[in-house]
Formats: C-alpha cells, structure tokens, sequence
C-alpha cells in the first residue's frame, strides 16, 4: 500500500494505491483526474520544473523560467545541475527558449518573466 496526495486539481485528494492480485487499485480520488494521475505517478511519475537562472545583467540578476512541460523525476536533479551553469547573456522576454530539449527530456526551458528593456 502506498499513499499520495494527487495534483491534478484544486482538492489534492489522499490518494490510496493498492496492489491486489498483479492489480492497481485506487482509492480517496474524488475525480476521475485522481486516478490517472495515480496511474502515471505509479508507472512513471513527472513534474514541471520552475526555477530561476543567473544574468549578466545588475539590474536583472537572476530570471525566472519552467519546463514547457512535465520532466521525468527522476531527471530533476540532473536538470537543476545543468541550469546551475546556465548564464543569460542577452536580454529576453516572456517564451523565449532558454535551454531546448533539457537532459533529453524533450522539454525546453522557457522564460516566465520579461526583463526590462532599456530604452536606447
């Protein structure tokens, strides 16, 4: 028997997984999004990733970005390292792709914030 509290709505239902006969069995889901996020973190549980990377920029010092979509988990560790070298060297906005593909996940690393253009 394992517990998990699910994610994929607003409620964050304790989520019970048993394991009967060779058979998954959910309980304490109140939707149907409970049991599919059930099965997926059973099977191979993922999680979008928001983070900040450092700039060159004094008045920017670091800028805020996420993965364009869920990463494996057990690929975050790996990815945080790689952002850890990451260094913005030109100015960006909302979207801009950051890093693609991150540790071949198939995700890119995206901007969530824009930085202040100045004016010239």
């Amino acid at each position: 028997m394992k517990q998990i509290t699910c994610i994929a709505c607003q409620k964050c239902c304790r989520i019970t997984i048993e394991i009967e006969n060779g058979k998954l069995t959910f309980s304490g889901n109140e939707c149907e999004k409970g049991t599919l996020f059930a099965k997926a973190e059973q099977n191979a549980p993922a999680r979008s990733l928001k983070i900040m990377v450092r700039t060159i920029f004094p008045d920017t010092p670091i800028l805020s970005v996420r993965t364009s979509g869920e990463v494996p988990e057990k690929k975050i560790k790996k990815i945080v390292q790689a952002l850890s070298k990451v260094l913005i060297t030109k100015r960006m906005r909302i979207g801009d792709i950051v890093v693609q593909n991150i540790s071949k996940t198939g995700c890119d690393i995206v901007v969530t914030s824009d930085m202040h253009y100045k004016s010239a």
